[in-house]
């Protein structure tokens, strides 16, 4: 009877510490920490990698964009970031850069450089020309590299190669909002592939060989183009989108809109397709990264028109990012740290949604206008 009595009470014991644990742990997630508790709820974080590509002039600058996204989100969240500088400029990461970067990162972050063959001139290129174009467009070498690096090499590096989801961000970046959720379950559960905040106009004159080159190539791999693929953000009308794809589009077909890539999520699958990885060989061989100014953001849009759906990408609207000081769009929420005003309220470029540009023709719109 002692013994059974003995039992018993180390059960009562157990249980009650049992209890007591579950009541501490529901007692913390339903207060201001639950944020702690989430990995012992999720069972697999999205293989990811948040990346920036650091220009020397920009250490500074990038330091204090990495505390932001840390403390806006990646404290929580807990992402790998890799910091990029290109070949001959690896000198300017100090011993105390790495120092700094690793302590407002809890150790997270690592450093890697672009080669030399994703950054350098191709030496196949007309020296004279390229330097004819550096006079008359403008726009360094360094940032038509950069453009480049963008367009079609950043996912080969092997310090992106472990991941599946890669998230670009800059270094002249604010997050106004603290962000609750985390944008790439959000993409994944969307089942889209890409991801972006603002929606930009660039300009024909520094790339005014870009929209016929690419026209070119759509019409040559036309068989590699999805029909449901949403090329009415970068063309204008069923018109515009008819001569791309016969071959005969220009400037004047193009809508000028592009997904402001400085904020980033994309699947690898996306830059790996055979239409895209085809598409950038063609504007490779055309010399227009050097030869004129082919932007990325542009180059990413006209490749993502002719490869996704409408509903494999995603326009983040409550993030209050801001890039390089210009207007912004103040989600107006109790979370974000900026007033409603003249700078905040989105210009024209960037309250149009990704759906509402993609044209009545192919969206079925309904009263106001969203998809």
């Amino acid at each position: 009877m002692a013994a059974f009595l003995s039992a018993f009470r180390i059960r009562i014991l157990l249980c009650g510490a049992f209890l007591l644990f579950l009541l501490s742990f529901f007692w913390k997630i339903s207060g201001h920490d639950y944020n702690s508790y989430l990995p012992m709820l999720k069972s697999r974080r999205p293989n990811a990698a948040i990346f920036i590509l650091l220009a020397p002039n920009r250490i500074t600058q990038a330091l204090v964009a990495l505390q932001n996204v840390e403390d806006r989100f990646n404290r929580r969240l807990k992402y790998p970031i890799i910091l990029f500088t290109a070949e001959d400029e690896v000198h300017f990461i100090t011993e105390e850069v790495k120092a700094k970067a690793n302590h407002i990162t809890d150790g997270r972050v690592s450093f890697a450089t672009a080669t030399k063959e994703s950054w350098d001139i191709p030496p196949w290129m007309d020296q004279e020309r390229v330097k004819s174009s550096l006079e008359t467009i403008g726009f360094s070498t360094g940032y038509r590299a950069m453009c480049r690096y963008y367009s079609g090499f950043f996912w080969k590096n092997p310090a992106l190669a472990p991941y599946e989801w890669l998230w670009r961000l800059d270094t002249d970046i604010q997050f106004h909002c603290d962000v609750p959720y985390d944008p790439i379950e959000t993409l994944i559960s969307k089942k889209a592939l890409y991801g972006f905040v603002q929606v930009n106009y660039d300009v024909s004159w520094v790339q005014p060989s870009l929209a016929s080159n690419v026209s070119e190539f759509m019409y040559k791999n036309r068989h590699l183009i999805p029909a449901d693929a949403n090329q009415h953000f970068v063309w204008k009308g069923d018109a515009g989108v008819g001569k791309a794809m016969a071959g005969t589009a220009g400037n004047d077909d193009w809508t000028g809109a592009c997904m402001y890539n400085n904020f980033e999520i994309s699947h690898r699958s996306v830059w790996e397709s055979l239409v895209y990885t085809r598409f950038f060989e063609y504007l490779e061989k055309a010399g227009g990264f050097f030869y004129e100014r082919w932007g990325d953001s542009p180059i990413h849009s006209y490749g993502l028109a002719m490869s996704l759906r409408k509903d494999q990408v995603v326009q983040f609207d409550d993030l209050g990012y801001q890039h390089q000081g210009w207007d912004y769009e103040c989600p107006g929420l109790d979370r974000c740290a900026c007033i409603e005003d003249e700078h905040t309220r989105g210009k024209p470029s960037y309250t149009y949604s990704y759906q509402i540009l993609a044209y009545n023709s192919f969206l079925d719109f309904k009263n106001n206008g969203k998809a």
